[in-house]
């Protein structure tokens, strides 16, 4: 029943359904392989909701009553799908731009490395931005680490060919 409640978007009536029949397994006696099937049909009626954390919990609740490798690969599948989703969630170029100004403030400070730490978490929040990129690999320059900032540089001519400051960082860098 959870099958076709699955298969008709009706995600909640097939969880409810995985529960019934988790019940009824641990009523008595039961098959742990058959008990695992139903809690994994459970995750994926969960998975199909949107409810990704509560998926992944099930999908390995469903492992501890069998090692089933079709169990196994939809959890990795699914762990991967919801880091994908997190790492979207955490894409943001508006507080990149905030980091961008705050590293600009502690390069004009002095404070290299600091500066570097927020470049960073800019990048973190926006990997397309190629002023970070130039901006961090100036802060290498300033610390006279020339292999850092070579990599930063050439992602930054990498990403935009006609910024010119990427390419003076670079020079520099040689």
């Amino acid at each position: 029943m959870a099958a076709v409640h699955i298969e008709m978007k009706n995600f909640d009536a097939a969880v409810k359904s995985c529960d019934e029949g988790i019940e009824k397994a641990k009523g008595g006696p039961y098959d742990y392989i058959k008990l695992a099937k139903v809690i994994a049909r459970k995750a994926s009626a969960l998975e199909k909701s949107g409810e990704l954390q509560a998926a992944v919990e099930t999908y390995q609740a469903a492992l501890l009553e069998n090692q089933d490798p079709t169990i196994k690969d939809s959890l990795k599948r699914l762990e991967k799908v919801k880091k994908e989703k997190e790492a979207l969630a955490y894409l943001n170029p508006d507080i990149a731009e905030v980091h961008k100004q705050k590293g600009i403030d502690l390069f004009k400070a002095g404070n290299f490395p600091g500066a570097i730490k927020e470049f960073e978490e800019g990048l973190r929040r926006d990997p397309t931005n190629v002023a970070i990129y130039s901006n961090r690999a100036l802060a290498y320059i300033k610390l006279m680490e020339p292999n850092q900032a070579m990599r930063d540089a050439e992602k930054c001519i990498e990403l935009d060919p006609t910024f010119v400051k990427g390419w003076a960082r670079k020079g520099t860098c040689h």
